[in-house]
């Protein structure tokens, strides 16, 4: 009897553990809180680590299979949408001879069944001729979860110089 007891407490208490997707935060518009943010994929982080160094490479081929044929691109001041294309990208790097970027922090977040994005913080030295331009920037990546590509990109970059350091 004894047994079946301890059987039936330990089966109650298995039935009885719930297994809910923690949340944090949430994403607000107009004041209201639309969507309970959560920990987003790894897969995703990686992508984006992957995107972001591999501009700074030069790997245009590699990165723009991550991106969905149309990308609304956002920065101050500016909001338009872009075609990405092995030829834009490698125009940019006319303007530079080579690009040095040491990743901060990657993290990935959840906002519903269909969307994701992923904030990457890094710091980059852009080298042109005898130049040096030191950034910080903040980029987010809106990923669609049904083409697992990229479809937004928000950024941030803030110019210093050494004795800012």
């Amino acid at each position: 009897m004894k047994k079946i007891l301890l059987l039936i407490s330990i089966i109650f208490f298995i039935a009885c553990e719930t297994s809910t997707e923690p949340s944090y935060g949430g994403l607000f518009n107009g004041g209201d809180n639309n969507y309970k943010l959560q920990q987003g994929s790894n897969e995703y982080a990686s992508m984006i680590k992957d995107v972001v160094l591999g501009y700074a490479e030069g790997n245009f081929e590699e990165i723009i299979k991550n991106f969905s044929d149309s990308v609304t691109r956002r920065e101050p001041g500016n909001v338009f949408k872009v075609a990405p294309s092995i030829e834009r990208w490698e125009s940019f790097k006319e303007n530079f001879d080579s690009i040095n970027r040491n990743l901060t922090s990657v993290m990935a977040v959840k906002v519903n069944e269909n969307m994701s994005y992923v904030d990457a913080l890094f710091s980059e030295e852009v080298y042109s001729g005898s130049e040096v331009t030191l950034s910080r920037n903040f980029e987010r990546y809106w990923i669609n979860h049904e083409s697992n590509k990229i479809t937004n990109i928000a950024f941030v970059s803030e110019e210093y110089d050494n004795e800012k350091l």
